[in-house]
């Protein structure tokens, strides 16, 4: 008997064992699917934060919404199309990249505005635009009268900066403007500057402008009373940067003492009369003649926008003049025109 209880204590002992080693397996087995399964997540959430790193990196270089829009589709087309129960925290991953892309979008979009459609061309608001020292503000085309400065302010500070000159049509030189002495009572202009002057180096003029003693043979066909005037020049120049030259004409008839500025499209059309003046509207304390002249007008982009605008110098009887802005743009002219001039004092 003792044999056989020894016998049957030794198979309880090993199917106890039996049991230990199944019960040890499965948790082995167990424990390996939880491990692989959190490998996995980690593996998936690493995988998603590389590839959203690198989509973010490559919008930051490059600035531009719809690259970023292409690769993010990308993203999202390589991630498992199977949902798992670990969803909510891939989706929280992508929610944080666009968060950060859009914050950064936000802030490129407050520090910069887009003008007529240029590639080149970011407006600065801190722009500033001086006509013989005086400030002219090129925010409306539109007839504008120049602005002194207040010297007593603080902010007058702000204008005695290097400004780039330019003068008969091409860039003078760049120097530092100097607050004059007052010309009012707390009233000041900025010395050391070309008739126009600006704050920031960029191609003011961006085409050519020539200047010719003549008529086009296209603008003196279609327009032939130009045959009237017996002083003629010529300005040419592609206002717009659509690859096709404009006309800016500058008559007189000595005869009747009558002038105009004129401008004429790429066909030989007219577009309008500028501005013009007649004898009865000289000084009448002078013998002096005036006549509208080439010293009148500019051709210069003035608000950086790539799009040449004309300046027009109004004389008036006493005072400043006025200047007159002028954008032609696609076939069609902003501004004011058919300007009568007058240096009559008024009574």
């Amino acid at each position: 008997m003792s044999e056989i209880n020894k016998q049957n204590e030794n198979e309880k002992k090993d199917n106890v064992t039996e049991s230990q080693k199944g019960k040890t397996n499965e948790n082995l087995e167990t424990n390996k699917f939880q491990i692989a399964t959190l490998g996995n997540f980690v593996l998936t959430a690493f995988v998603v934060i590389i590839i959203g790193t690198g989509a973010l990196t490559y919008y930051l270089i490059h600035t531009a919404k719809d690259d970023y829009d292409k690769q993010y589709n990308e993203i999202v087309s390589n991630l498992p199309e199977n949902k798992t129960e670990n969803e909510a925290e891939v989706d929280s991953i992508a929610n944080i990249i666009d968060s950060a892309i859009t914050e950064v979008t936000n802030q490129t979009s407050s520090n910069t505005t887009v003008t007529d459609g240029s590639d080149k061309k970011l407006m600065n608001e801190s722009l500033v635009v001086l006509y013989n020292g005086l400030i002219l503000d090129t925010s409306k085309m539109d007839e504008v009268t120049l602005q002194y400065i207040d010297s007593t302010s603080e902010q007058s500070d702000k204008y005695v900066i290097t400004y780039y000159s330019y003068e008969n049509y091409r860039k003078k030189d760049s120097s530092l403007g100097i607050l004059s002495s007052q010309v009012y009572d707390g009233l000041a202009k900025i010395d050391d500057v070309g008739k126009i002057a600006i704050s920031e180096d960029y191609e003011a003029i961006p085409r050519s402008v020539k200047v010719v003693n003549t008529v086009p043979t296209i603008v003196s066909d279609n327009n032939p009373l130009i045959s009237d005037y017996d002083s003629v020049k010529t300005l040419i120049a592609d206002l717009d940067g659509n690859g096709t030259d404009e006309y800016i004409l500058i008559l007189t008839n000595k005869k009747t003492g009558f002038s105009k500025i004129t401008a004429i499209d790429s066909k030989g059309a007219k577009i309008a009369d500028l501005a013009s003046i007649e004898k009865s509207k000289w000084k009448k304390d002078t013998n002096t003649e005036y006549y509208l002249s080439i010293s009148n007008i500019e051709i210069i982009d003035v608000d950086n926008d790539g799009i040449m605008e004309i300046v027009l110098e109004i004389p008036h009887a006493t005072g400043n003049p006025t200047i007159s802005l002028l954008k032609y743009n696609n076939g069609k002219l902003q501004g004011k025109t058919d300007i009568e001039c007058s240096l009559l004092v008024e009574e």
